[in-house]
């Protein structure tokens, strides 16, 4: 399949609700927003964070497969760094290349744009998703204990970073 990396925008705002309700119904280890937050969000939410440009996604033809948060600091010590997250694709197009030509897409905008640390936290028992950072050169820098409850439950996760010339 071909897939195209693009940044979403305020257009894209009803695919990103519905894969986004999708990601965090069918892996809510994979975000911080509740199911029931998520579904709350109106559309016309949805659209102004898209509006802020800090969220990238993966198409096939018109169709979004999968998405990405994508947050560079905007203060003058920390611009050297950005956050990832969350990364979702969606089961359809999973295991066909979209999240590997998402993230490739991640990595050559924040390289472009003189980002040298890309970092994300990850869920310490996602281990398909671990797999898929560690391939692409993410190292774990450290462990955050107790850094999600989900249902009442703690849940820990790595902070993993990349760096990656400038």
């Amino acid at each position: 399949m071909d897939f195209r990396y693009a940044a979403l925008t305020r257009e894209h705002a009803e695919q990103w609700q519905s894969l986004r309700l999708e990601g965090v119904r069918d892996f809510p280890v994979g975000f911080m927003v509740t199911a029931k937050e998520a579904a709350t969000t109106s559309l016309e939410r949805a659209a102004d964070i898209l509006a802020a440009d800090s969220t990238r996604g993966v198409f096939t033809d018109e169709i979004l497969a999968g998405f990405c948060g994508f947050r560079r600091s905007q203060l003058e010590r920390l611009r050297h760094r950005a956050e990832l997250g969350p990364f979702f694709v969606t089961a359809r197009f999973q295991g066909r290349g979209a999240a590997s030509v998402l993230m490739s897409g991640v990595i050559e905008e924040a390289r472009a744009a003189g980002v040298e640390q890309l970092e994300l936290f990850v869920d310490t028992e996602n281990t398909r998703a671990i797999r898929f950072y560690q391939r692409f050169g993410f190292q774990q820098a450290a462990r955050f204990i107790d850094s999600v409850r989900i249902d009442g439950h703690s849940h820990n996760d790595y902070f993993m970073t990349l760096r990656i010339a400038a």
